[in-house]
């Protein structure tokens, strides 16, 4: 009995490590090996199966997206107007999107006009389980470096579920951010940012650690507004901000809000949240004579110096609006969360059944060592592929724990390897080899 018992086991383990070999694989998509951001777009959303995970691969560089192309209508002024669609689309679920470094890798588009439909960078279109990590989407409007103002989306999602977004910076102005309707979001350690209702939109969103970045405006008089929720009245949940920084605003002495109503059942909390400056004291304003369903706060903490902090006073928060005839009404919720309310917004509760941060873990690099004129490592189970440096540089991939350095490398040439993890995303370098 003892000996099936270990044969069992044996068989187990051996089929588990079988498993975890065919865990290896090669990115589907280079960009610019394998063409432009689009080409990468339409290889994602023109394969036969959608079921399987669909890995794009960014190398550092600044890269122009044009968009679609596709004529849009809008009225500018009294006048229509069309011009070719800035926007490039992803409809495919289980895509991968992965840059080189999110300080070196950006996705740029130029939109002429701006509207919040009308621009997007990148927009997701009902694809579930899309992973992007390591890249900078912007939405540069009219070709302008430094914009003040103007609606114009960096990313936008509609109808999708279970995203990951991890060291993301997403950079325009206003609507910088137009989330998933409907739908469920996990980003993890991204930057936003934008001027006014930067982020905005519906669905469950989870926001950790992240950093939220006010953008100036020039001599605006106007506040800026950090969010303009949009949650549909069925859900429980609309943007929740976990141990976020805000900053942008202290070396400019700007007033902002955190956010205002915009449809439905807006609902919007933020945890343990450091600010560099305070928000304006009622925290809120209104918008279109929608009423939030809830708007609050726990924990809320201005930076006094590196590593000190002290607590923001919250009593004046803000507990009245005005409804579509500028009646001031007044909400049936406290604007500031006791520590048993704040609990309830743990990740687990928020996404019950899905915990986002298991596809965000990274890989521990490789111990890399030289040997005659090959480097090896130890293979790890977890990393779907290695991506080679040589001298800074991303040289190659490979799913062997080897590689062959080339003929004719001169001497004190360097070395490293990073690990991918299972949804693609490049995870912290190895020591350095010199040869």
């Amino acid at each position: 009995m003892r000996r099936n018992t270990f044969f069992m086991f044996f068989a187990f383990w051996a089929m588990a490590l079988c498993a975890a070999v065919a865990q290896k694989w090669s990115y589907d998509f280079i960009v610019p090996d394998n063409g432009d951001f689009l080409d990468a777009i339409h290889a994602a959303n023109g394969r036969f199966d959608k079921d399987k995970r669909f890995r794009i691969f960014i190398r550092a560089g600044h890269y122009f997206s044009e968009g679609e192309g596709d004529t849009i209508r809008t009225t500018e002024n009294g006048v229509e107007v069309r011009f070719p669609s800035p926007i490039a689309t992803l409809t495919a679920s289980n895509t991968s999107i992965i840059g080189e470094d999110r300080l070196s890798t950006r996705i740029e588009n130029r939109p002429v006009h701006e509207g919040i439909s009308i621009t997007s960078t990148l927009f997701l279109k009902g694809c579930d389980n899309t992973y992007i990590q390591d890249l900078e989407f912007w939405c540069n409007l009219k070709n302008n470096t430094n914009p003040k103002a103007g609606r114009a989306v960096a990313l936008h999602e509609r109808n999708c579920s279970h995203n990951i977004f991890r060291n993301l910076f997403l950079n325009s102005t206003q609507d910088t951010y137009w989330t998933n309707d409907g739908g469920t979001t996990y980003l993890d350690s991204c930057t936003i940012a934008g001027t006014v209702d930067f982020i905005c939109g519906g669905g469950t969103i989870y926001f950790d650690r992240c950093d939220i970045q006010l953008v100036a405006r020039d001599n605006y008089e106007k506040c800026d507004i950090i969010t303009a929720p949009a949650t549909a009245d069925n859900l429980s949940y609309g943007f929740v901000f976990d141990r976020c920084d805000i900053y942008g605003a202290d070396s400019r002495k700007v007033k902002f809000y955190l956010g205002r109503p915009w449809k439905f059942s807006p609902r919007c909390v933020w945890l343990n949240c450091l600010f560099r400056s305070k928000p304006e004291e009622e925290g809120w304003t209104n918008m279109h004579g929608m009423l939030p369903k809830l708007f609050a706060e726990y924990n809320s903490r201005l930076r006094i110096d590196e590593g000190v902090s002290e607590p923001i006073d919250l009593s004046a928060r803000r507990t009245v609006y005005q409804d579509t005839h500028k009646n001031d009404m007044a909400v049936d919720y406290k604007p500031q969360l006791t520590a048993a309310e704040a609990a309830d917004y743990t990740l687990e509760r928020v996404f019950p059944g899905w915990n986002p941060r298991n596809d965000c873990l990274q890989v521990p690099p490789p111990v890399v060592k030289l040997k005659g004129k090959r480097l090896v490592w130890n293979d790890i189970a977890e990393s779907g592929c290695y991506a080679v440096y040589k001298n800074q540089q991303l040289v190659d991939f490979t799913t062997n724990a080897y590689y062959k350095i080339p003929s004719g490398t001169p001497k004190g040439t360097t070395f490293y390897v990073r690990c991918a993890n299972q949804m693609g995303g490049l995870c912290d370098a190895s020591g350095e080899v010199r040869f």
